[in-house]
Order: structure tokens, then sequence, then C-alpha cells
């Protein structure tokens, strides 16, 4: 495990970008795993000004979603999906001309949750895996939707989402969601999932994130800790701002730190 500090949030999005775009040009056909959580979502808009400035044939590139939300299925539920597939079309997709079909999240409202999860899972392995894997750490240190506690060994799946993932990230959207249609869930990927990607690159802002960094770092590598399962991960690069790093710093052994 390395990691990149940087003195600003914006700073290290801006490093993330440009690792994400060097690796496009280096795999024409490669898959690069993104989140949409307030961490990672702002890298997309960064990605797509790089390309604006440097277009290239991104055609052949695949992104693959870590999660998405499962429309309700509660009898009053008004049945307006829940989805992040626009955000992903308008920000990123259709700026760089990716094809649709190479942009892959799960459904967020087929007929058989579970085998949609199954689905994805196959779908990721059939497109080759996933090169570049971005991740955003939630300040439990959870990834994707993948909680504390989660198996290690579990691959995509069905997960509830907790009251602090749907406050953040559906009610804080664009529609608010009446909290009587809950519990809410989700499809995403397992922790065995992510850690088959050939590259990882968590990437943690902010104060409110040094304790997480803390855990998983430093700490022991527990199913408590989601991110803490990546200090076994041969190919992982931490981007962080000092603010995210305050807990490690003087603490780790410098050799760890890309200068």
């Amino acid at each position: 495990m390395k990691i990149r500090l940087f003195e600003s949030a914006d700073e290290c999005r801006s490093a993330v970008a440009m690792q994400a775009i060097a690796y496009m040009l280096r795999e024409p056909n490669g898959a690069v795993g993104l989140c949409t959580g307030s961490t990672t979502e702002p890298i997309h808009g960064m990605i797509a000004d790089i390309y604006k400035k440097n277009p290239f044939d991104a055609s052949g590139i695949h992104t693959v979603n870590a999660d998405e939300f499962l429309t309700p299925k509660h009898p009053d539920y008004d049945g307006i999906d829940i989805t992040m597939r626009p955000g992903m079309y308008k920000n990123l997709w259709s700026v760089l001309g990716i094809d649709e079909n190479h942009g892959h999240m799960p459904d967020c409202n087929p007929a058989d949750w579970e085998a949609e999860a199954d689905k994805y899972e196959k779908t990721i392995r059939d497109i080759g895996g996933i090169g570049l894997q971005i991740l955003g750490i939630g300040p439990d240190a959870h990834l994707g939707f993948c909680l504390p506690g989660t198996p290690f060994g579990l691959k995509s799946h069905v997960e509830q989402i907790s009251k602090e993932l749907t406050e953040d990230s559906i009610v804080g959207g664009s529609r608010k969601i009446d909290p009587k249609w809950g519990p809410f869930y989700g499809i995403t990927m397992g922790i065995s999932t992510f850690m088959k990607g050939r590259q990882i690159m968590p990437v943690t802002v902010g104060s409110h994130k040094a304790e997480a960094v803390q855990n998983a770092i430093l700490g022991p590598v527990t199913e408590a800790v989601p991110a803490s399962v990546l200090q076994l991960h041969p190919n992982c690069v931490w981007y962080m701002d000092k603010a995210a790093a305050e807990g490690i710093l003087g603490r780790i052994d410098e050799s760890m730190i890309i200068k």
C-alpha cells in the first residue's frame, strides 16, 4: 500500500482525474470502476473538463459503477425510479462519447433484485474485470454500500442502505424521498469484487474522514472496518488530503508516502 498526500481536496481530486485519463489513454478498451458519493463524484466533472481540452477516442472505455439504488417496493410509492444513471450520462458518458452500453450500472428496478446483482457480477467478469478501481471511503470506512460487518467474501449483492447513506445520497439528491417508503436498498459490488480490481485508488478528503483513514490503514484487517481490506491489495495507492491524513501522519512508515 502506498499513499499520495495533497494540500487540498481539489488537488487530490484533480490528481485522481489525471490518473483516470492516463489509464484510459493507456488502456483504450479498459474498465474504470467509479463511485458517485460526495468525495468522488466531482472527479467525474474534472475528467470531463480534461477531456474537453484534450479529446481522444474514449468509445472503447467501460465504466462500472460501484452501486445503484433500487426503487422502493412500498405499495404507496409513486413509482418514480431512484437512480444515478442520468447523472452519469450527463456528467461523464455523454461528454466522453461513451456508449451507454459501456456505462455499466445495475438496473434500478428489476423484477428480481438478487438475480440482477448476480447479473451485474457476471457483466464485470464478461468485460474482463476492472483495471482501475476508484473508491470513495465512507466516514465509517464503508465501500460502495458495503457497510461495517459486510463479509469480505461477498460478490455483488443487495444491501440495505443505512439511514446516513439514505440522507446523503437520496434525500440530498434531486428529489426528496419520504422515509416512510423505506427501508431503502441498493445493489453494490461486493468487497471481493472491489478487490479484484487490478489497481485500486481509494480517495479520502476532509477531516471527517480522518478516523476512517486511521482505522483502515493503521488498524487490523477486520470486517468491522471494510476499507481495512485494502491493506491486502497488491496495487493500492490512497489519494488523500492532509486533513483526511491527520490521524496517520507521523505514525506510518515514511516509505509508504509517494513524494
